[in-house]
């Protein structure tokens, strides 16, 4: 194309386009890039890479109706045959002297919801095409974009493009530094150790490709986040916190812009709540931002796209391109409120629950990399060949990433159309057969730890109830999986009405995965249920609900202080909830729940606003209350909603297991589904002693490489390191006090120091010997130390 010079190019689409030039990307057209301008060799030649099948880049609905039906209708696009091709105008760039309001230039891009990861890669590429041209033109504009998963896609699409973007971070212009989590990745569900490889595997990138390390978590659109990751970002050295979600409240607004969010352990980070992440600069924006002093973040997203040059133009007269992080170093912490608790979001409950078969897989993957690093620590400490070693953490390497971008906030909460599990589920074989590949090679050299199942106690049948009693626990289960008595020896009854299983009708009036209503209970029924039996140590019930079968599972091994409940089948409803319901025999104000690489206590009696707001909770692993003589838990592997209320009965408990929403995905939840949890009496409320109880629920296999008698200390992680340079312990405190213990080592060592988060030394640490590290933690304190053999 003879053509020479500045030129503007103009392409109509609404699925989007890539545009390359003599095979370079050089910038790309959507809904709202029409055209573009750029500097035209002679003789170029253009290509066009059209998105033949795309839903716009924003505006995107809320559920199923006229308008997610004419947007699939309109989804198609037939590739133009001629784009135009004009001289550019001349852009004098000019900011007026008075137009200093901090601007954020971003565009938010799902890697996955209502398009797959393949298309998110396709977007990516467009998205950092048309922000390279962009940032080429002007010079005064600055782009923030989150998500290292997102910079990997472009890697291995374009190099080229890619080092445009490279040379451009080193100029501070395109911003990595709020890139400091792999995706923006879900808050509650995935465990505290995977949150720590999202920050670990990012700031890996981060430094190989631009020799900087990423200082702000940027996650605007994930559904709330753990009381615990101001703990885990400080460990990692992540100072800074910035969401948009809390907006979205349904029943009170989150009371501060700006604030300084602290973690059970006291960890601080400079956080902000943002109005929004999505829009131009408009005078309602202008104004709301001034309102809540804080900048405008300015670009199309969602389904990527970013800024436009009307955007750049307009803000030539309003305000100068910043980074995130720079207006977030300029707040006075000093000045800031405290906010000491979760940042739990009054919407969007039903995400605890949605998709279990997602969930299942993503736990059951957290524990296979739990026990495959156990095994592999075990080889470093035995000093095994260090070829080999490289290699499992290669494979390790893999199984992680797979896992961490299926833990994004739109994938692992179970929001995301149909064809994006397929792949999800692809990506998980991936990660098994990766792992099962390294325990196996494993085992050859250390020994496989013992976890031998302990058999059942076969129970007695008296007047229609079945008798439970393994010299440890006693229950007394009705013919329908009721537990109606449930104690240690001859303690107190914990139990009113327990393990009762109720369905309810569960139609949210928007966001059909995301959203559980608070109006869900007003209609409820029971399960019908067969004839139970007694088999295989073992009291099965048989249960229907509408069209789904299930098999009921109790069972009390020999030993085990907790009574062990299954429920396998066919799940086949439509927009129903099920949910184990438990009254227990207590009168607790509060209840602990599990949380990542912690625990937090929420309220059981509603006396704000804030409280009433809370009836479904996140909580992972267990959930317990206790009183002076008494207390009981449930253990949880895989499922993660809750809800507590006291009332002259005594605490409800309840707990989510299924849901069956059917949009985005008409088929979420259904087919077969395995669910398992436990209850267990408890004699004292130590949390410890509920964190040991359930590590043997889980049967999570463990070489025992390291242990600590005091149980108010976890072994949170034993990981070789991500150099190969001996193994990271990391360790936490759980009861709340500040705690002196000793951590015994079965091989001896050489040295060990204290580490961050992401393995970077801070000092030396105490050596009694070659085989005990002396610790003293604060309370609900995080520690990670390196240990060279």
């Amino acid at each position: 194309m003879d053509v020479g010079g500045p030129s503007t190019i103009g392409y109509e689409t609404h699925t989007g386009a890539l545009l390359r030039i003599n095979g370079s990307a050089q910038g790309a057209f959507d809904r709202e890039h029409p055209t573009m301008v750029c500097d035209l060799p002679r003789d170029a030649q253009l290509s066009f890479e059209v998105e033949l099948c795309a839903l716009p880049t924003n505006g995107l609905p809320s559920g199923p109706g006229l308008r997610w039906w004419l947007m699939n209708l309109f989804a198609s696009q037939r590739p133009a045959r001629v784009a135009t091709i004009a001289p550019a105008n001349g852009s004098a760039e000019s900011t007026d002297d008075d137009a200093t309001y901090p601007l954020i230039g971003h565009s938010h891009l799902d890697v996955a919801w209502l398009w797959t990861y393949g298309e998110a890669r396709r977007k990516a590429m467009r998205t950092f095409a048309i922000a390279v041209n962009l940032l080429d033109r002007f010079s005064q504009f600055r782009f923030a974009q989150s998500q290292p998963q997102l910079y990997e896609f472009v890697l291995q699409e374009d190099l080229n493009l890619f080092d445009r973007v490279r040379a451009l971070t080193a100029e501070k212009r395109f911003d990595a530094s709020v890139a400091a989590l792999w995706v923006e990745s879900d808050c509650n569900i995935p465990s505290g150790e995977s949150l720590l490889r999202q920050m670990l595997f990012a700031h890996r990138f981060c430094v190989e490709h631009f020799g900087e390390a990423p200082e702000v978590a940027w996650l605007p659109d994930s559904f709330g986040f753990a009381n615990t990751l101001p703990t885990l970002l400080s460990h990692a050295g992540i100072g800074y916190f910035v969401t948009t979600k809390l907006q979205w409240n349904d029943t009170t607004r989150f009371p501060y812009a700006q604030f300084r969010w602290r973690g059970p352990d006291g960890s601080d980070v400079i956080s902000a709540l943002i109005d929004s992440y999505d829009g131009g600069l408009n005078a309602w924006r202008m104004s709301r931002a001034r309102e809540r002093r804080e900048p405008i973040v300015a670009g199309y997203g969602d389904g990527g796209g970013g800024v436009t040059e009307a955007m750049i133009e307009r803000a030539q007269h309003v305000g100068r391109w910043t980074r995130p992080v720079d207006w977030l170093r300029g707040l006075a912490p000093e000045t800031l409120p405290v906010h000491e608790d979760e940042l739990y979001l009054e919407y969007h409950r039903g995400v605890f629950t949605t998709h279990h078969d997602v969930k299942r897989r993503n736990a059951r993957i957290e524990r296979l990399l739990t026990e495959a690093e156990d095994a592999v620590s075990c080889c470093v400490a035995v000093r095994h060949d260090a070829s080999q070693i490289r290699a499992w953490l290669h494979d390790l390497d893999e199984a992680w990433t797979l896992l961490l971008r299926n833990q994004f906030h739109d994938v692992l909460p179970g929001t995301s159309i149909g064809a994006v599990y397929l792949d999800v589920h692809k990506e998980y074989d991936r990660a098994e057969d990766l792992i099962a590949e390294v325990l196996r090679t494993a085992y050859d050299v250390v020994p496989r730890p013992d976890i031998a199942e302990r058999p059942a106690v076969v129970p007695s049948i008296s007047n229609d109830a079945f008798f439970f009693r393994n010299g440890v626990v006693e229950a007394r289960v009705l013919s329908d999986g009721v537990i109606e008595d449930l104690r240690l020896g001859d303690g107190k009854n914990v139990v009113t009405r327990a393990n009762v299983l109720t369905l309810y009708r569960d139609r949210p009036r928007q966001w059909d995965a995301w959203n559980l209503d608070a109006d869900y209970r007003a209609v409820s029924w029971r399960p019908r249920t067969g004839d139970a039996r007694v088999a295989r140590g073992a009291l099965i019930v048989p249960v229907s609900f509408g069209r789904s079968h299930f098999e009921m599972h109790i069972r009390l091994r020999e030993g085990e202080p907790f009574l062990r409940i299954t429920l396998c089948g066919d799940w086949r409803e439509r927009h129903t909830l099920l949910r184990c319901e438990n009254t227990m025999a207590l009168k607790s104000d509060t209840v602990m729940y599990g949380a990542p690489h912690g625990t937090i206590e929420r309220a059981a009696v509603a006396r704000t606003a804030q409280d009433r707001a809370k009836f479904e909770v996140p909580g992972q692993r267990f959930a317990f209350a206790h009183m002076t003589e008494s207390g009981v838990a449930i253990l949880a592997v895989d499922t993660y909603g809750w809800n507590a209320q006291r009332d002259k009965a005594g605490l409800h408990l309840g707990h989510s297991l299924l849901r069956s929403p059917m949009w985005p995905h008409a088929d979420a939840d259904a087919g077969r589904q395995d669910l398992s949890y436990a209850i267990a009496p408890l004699a004292n409320g130590s949390t410890g002693n509920v964190e040991r109880l359930w590590s043997g629920f889980s049967e999570q296999p463990s070489s025992g490489l390291f242990s600590c008698s005091d149980v108010a200390v976890v072994i949170a992680a034993c990981k070789p390191a991500q150099d190969g340079n001996g193994v990271i312990l990391r360790i936490r405190e759980c009861e709340g006090e500040t705690h002196g213990a000793r951590i015994r080592c079965r091989q001896p060592f050489v040295s060990v120091e204290r580490v961050d988060g992401l393995e970077r030394t801070l000092g030396p640490a105490r050596c009694e010997d070659q085989t005990a590290i002396g610790v003293t933690l604060k309370p609900f304190e995080l520690q990670s130390y390196r240990v060279r053999f």
